[in-house]
């Protein structure tokens, strides 16, 4: 137990940022915190280690049935490619309800002495998608076509009434002339 609070307060210390767990011999493994989407969207969920070894694979399980499996080589020659090595990002692309579960990253030491560690895991909750009559009222028309009817019509009907007094006047003026040629 000591060494557990001794490997989070030494390795992470902002321990709301990811789930955690911690083997015995002190390798941290975080893990994303849980994670919303809507049906049809993409989520990425990450797992990372702070230990140093030659090969390490990560595992992702879903309900103890694989779900992604990447073997790391450590062939770093500068700290980008260090940090890459110790983490591996879970991509789920056009998310649907059956994917919501939680999700488990298992690391594993392989070289130079076999050891494993399983993060605390990230659930991951799909709803569904917002329904799109939420910008229709009744009559199903779309809030835009009422709104373009609504500037449309007004405008329409002005031009009508102007058109009509300017017609009428110009009859009123010719009527006048056409009497007297008779």
């Amino acid at each position: 137990n000591l060494n557990i609070v001794l490997c989070i307060n030494g390795a992470f210390p902002d321990m709301q940022a990811a789930r955690l767990a911690c083997v015995s011999s002190g390798t941290l493994i975080t893990q994303s915190l849980d994670v919303s989407v809507q049906e049809g969207e993409t989520a990425k969920i990450t797992c990372c280690w702070n230990g140093s070894a030659d090969r390490v694979r990560f595992t992702w399980l879903k309900i103890q049935t694989l779900i992604e499996n990447k073997t790391v080589i450590d062939q770093s020659t500068g700290f980008q490619n260090e940090q890459k090595n110790k983490c591996s990002v879970l991509t789920l692309e056009t998310m649907t309800k059956n994917d919501s579960g939680k999700y488990i990253c298992k690391v594993t030491v392989e070289i130079p002495v076999l050891k494993e560690a399983l993060g605390n895991g990230t659930t991951i909750t799909v709803t569904a998608r917002k329904s799109t009559n939420d910008s229709k009222i009744e009559g199903n028309l779309p809030y835009p076509v009422i709104i373009a009817l609504g500037v449309v019509v007004p405008l329409f009907l002005i031009t009508l009434i102007c058109f009509c007094s300017l017609r009428k006047k110009k009859g009123k003026t010719k009527t006048p002339s056409i009497k007297q040629n008779v």
